[in-house]
């Protein structure tokens, strides 16, 4: 087998990555799901599938952002009742 070049590469691994999403297509498959898991495939989407991705991805990046969020409230809460919890004891 021999060697390819760069752009003959690039070239097959298109090729493979657009037959992918072509089959998931035709199965019924979630083929946004299937890009938010695989950046390239993103350039074989549709429009509207491009769009759909667009919006899961902000919507997990909220959710992610919520997350963290009550990660720090949570951890603040607990140094503030650690807090508490050793003045309580020390003015005893």
């Amino acid at each position: 087998m021999s060697k390819l070049n760069a752009e003959e590469r690039k070239a097959r691994d298109n090729e493979r990555f657009s037959q992918r999403v072509d089959e998931r297509r035709v199965k019924g498959e979630d083929v946004v799901a299937y890009a938010l898991a695989n950046d390239k495939a993103f350039k074989f989407l549709t429009k509207d599938e491009k769009h759909s991705l667009k919006e899961r991805q902000a919507a997990l990046a909220e959710d992610v952002s919520i997350k963290r969020q009550q990660q720090i409230e949570l951890k603040n809460q607990q140094e503030l009742d650690k807090v508490q919890a050793e003045f309580t004891d020390t003015a005893q």
